[in-house]
């Protein structure tokens, strides 16, 4: 029989090879990343340019602005009426000592100027004044007016120790 010498260690051998078949994949599979990637970022370069030059958001803006414009001038009317007679209710329920003989209310674009016109009945100057400023309170702690003041040189006189006095003021249009 021939005599067999030192054979080389397949392991050894195979070792490098498998480490540079790995090395290889790995070098491949990111190479495929790396041009998917880039792949992606072309596409979205390109949509980004056409959304710039497209503006879209500055459309959006100016649509939204003219459908809330719309909507407020096309609810401006209902709102003040119902702003209106919601003061009516509030100035009446404020005014319940005093008889009130009128209530004016003219709408503006954000608030409302009223006119409260009460008679106050009999009594003394002093009591008069009394009534009148417990009336300019209630009427301040409404949640709506931001003024109401009297108005006017002072009360206007009617007969039998009646006495008229106007009250003026402003309330905010709330919707």
């Amino acid at each position: 029989m021939a005599e067999q010498g030192p054979r080389p260690d397949r392991r050894r051998r195979r070792w490098p090879v498998l480490f540079l078949l790995a090395l290889a994949t790995v070098s491949l599979l990111l190479h495929a990343t790396e041009l998917l990637r880039r792949r992606q970022v072309v596409g979205l370069a390109r949509r980004h340019a056409a959304q710039v030059r497209e503006r879209p958001i500055a459309a959006t803006k100016e649509r939204r602005a003219r459908y809330y414009m719309g909507r407020f001038f096309l609810g401006y009317p209902q709102a003040a009426s119902y702003a209106a007679a919601d003061l009516a209710r509030r100035l009446l329920a404020a005014a319940r000592p005093l008889r009130p003989l009128s209530i004016q209310a003219d709408p503006g674009l954000h608030d409302l100027a009223f006119e409260l016109t009460v008679e106050v009945s009999g009594g003394r100057p002093r009591e008069v004044r009394r009534r009148l400023d417990a009336l300019l309170g209630r009427l301040r702690l409404i949640p709506a007016v931001t003024a109401a003041d009297l108005s006017g040189p002072g009360p206007a006189a009617r007969g039998g120790g009646v006495r008229v006095f106007v009250v003026s003021g402003r309330a905010e249009l709330q919707p």
